[in-house]
């Protein structure tokens, strides 16, 4: 079951932060009429993409009630463009998904966070089942290659510098820091002190880039852009706050485009 979010504003605040960032697909799309954001939370982004791109349908998804909620008051009602809704499929049919962008922001590790495998297989199923003209995705992602010991002085930084109740609490759910994938992990994590009982048992890194790359059927889809990477702005704070650097990327973009023929 999904943690309960202590602090609403703290939460959207931090999703808002990196807007420009998750919006890195936007001088990269051509031909489309609709934007659908799933997981909108409360609409942040929408509005943000709207400023950018006013000329768009976008409709906001999100599976908590509270969020929608949230989104409809936070939004002037005088942009009518603009729906959130709880029934994504049902708002589908009056869209043709050739001309719609899907955007998965920060979603996928949410999704596989708190959901059963069911949940998860109709997820993916909703993401290339309905031929979108474009997928765009941006979420944690680390590659296979993070799964070694911790170098030992950025170990030894960080047990010094962190809150030691804060790390025990950590470890009691993912395992040692010695493992470079929990260090990196609670790196990520380590901030969020006012909704910490839901954001440590939160998984960051369900999946790998490797089996992330591997669920595109590029029969369907290519691939018109890629990066992994770390947010400049973690890499610099972790770095004021143990003098540790980050060495694996942490975050992924891409952008998946239809291809041609493919119901178009």
């Amino acid at each position: 079951m999904e943690e309960t979010i202590k602090n609403y504003d703290s939460y959207t605040s931090g999703m808002g932060k990196s807007s420009a960032d998750k919006l890195f697909w936007m001088s990269k799309i051509e031909k489309i009429n609709t934007v659908v954001d799933f997981g909108c939370a409360d609409g942040t982004l929408i509005r943000e993409m709207n400023s950018e791109m006013p000329d768009l349908q976008y409709i906001g998804y999100d599976n908590s009630k509270a969020m929608i909620s949230l989104a409809g008051i936070r939004t002037p009602h005088e942009l009518e463009n603009i729906q959130y809704v709880s029934d994504l499929k049902e708002s589908l049919k009056e869209n043709n998904p050739n001309k719609t962008l899907l955007n998965l922001s920060s979603v996928i590790h949410e999704v596989y966070s708190y959901s059963n495998i069911n949940g998860i297989d109709k997820f993916w199923n909703n993401v290339f089942g309905y031929d979108y003209g474009y997928i765009a995705i941006r979420d944690f992602c680390v590659s296979r290659s993070v799964n070694r010991q911790s170098d030992i002085n950025d170990y030894t930084k960080v047990i010094r510098g962190a809150d030691e109740l804060q790390i025990m609490d950590y470890e009691s759910i993912w395992g040692s820091l010695r493992d470079n994938r929990n260090l990196i992990h609670y790196l990520m994590k380590y901030r969020y002190k006012e909704n910490w009982d839901r954001e440590v048992r939160e998984n960051y890194f369900p999946i790998t880039l490797e089996q992330l790359l591997s669920k595109i059927p590029t029969y369907k889809y290519e691939i018109i852009y890629f990066e992994d990477y770390i947010l400049p702005f973690t890499s610099s704070k972790i770095k004021q706050d143990f003098d540790v650097d980050i060495h694996d990327n942490t975050h992924v973009k891409l952008l998946l485009r239809l291809k041609e023929g493919v119901n178009n």
